[in-house]
């Protein structure tokens, strides 16, 4: 999409308290890294549905499509459990936290891509991995791969948010369009 497009490039996410993104961010220094750029801590998330670009019009319909998802899906605890490169294949480009798996970030995960993807996965058995990613590393970097088992805190997800993220060579920048509640009626 060109820099004069109308459409607004969204995605709905989990944002962890700031005390939970600054341990995982401070969980980097026992690495050695090639050249990379840390993730913003403000910026720290795990992406539960990529949206894409959409018609600013669409909104309404995609913030019910999401309120829809969460309805009767009660709040759960997240626990980050390890340190990983991505993607699994080739050359590492990221560092992430990845986290369990709970059923109801299962199932929320399922009715937002079941309601909001485009398209099917374009690649039969592949999975939702909750990640946050903490790092990028720069194009020419040969990194090693990293799964390490880490300790960090647990946080409790009761809130997800609809998200419009702005890029630019500087990075991208995350804006907070509409907020839902778990365990509330649809």
């Amino acid at each position: 999409m060109g820099r004069d497009d109308p459409t607004m490039r969204l995605f709905v996410a989990v944002y962890p308290p700031e005390s939970v993104r600054g341990a995982m961010l401070e969980a980097l220094r026992r690495f050695d890294l090639p050249p990379h750029r840390t993730v913003p801590p403000e910026q720290v998330h795990l992406t539960l549905q990529f949206i894409g670009d959409r018609d600013p019009g669409e909104l309404p319909a995609i913030i019910e499509s999401v309120r829809r998802s969460a309805s009767g899906i009660d709040a759960f605890t997240l626990t980050p459990e390890r340190l990983i490169t991505l993607p699994q294949q080739g050359r590492p480009r990221l560092i992430a936290v990845e986290t369990d798996a709970p059923p109801g970030l299962l199932e929320l995960q399922r009715r937002l891509a079941s309601r909001l993807a485009r398209s099917p996965r374009a690649r039969p058995g592949d999975r939702f991995r909750p990640h946050l990613t903490i790092c990028r590393f720069q194009r020419e970097a040969r990194a090693r791969r990293i799964d390490d088992r880490v300790e960090l805190p647990t946080f409790d997800v009761s809130l997800i948010r609809v998200m419009r993220s702005v890029l630019s060579p500087q990075g991208a920048k995350h804006t907070e369009v509409a907020s839902v509640r778990l365990g509330s009626s649809g």
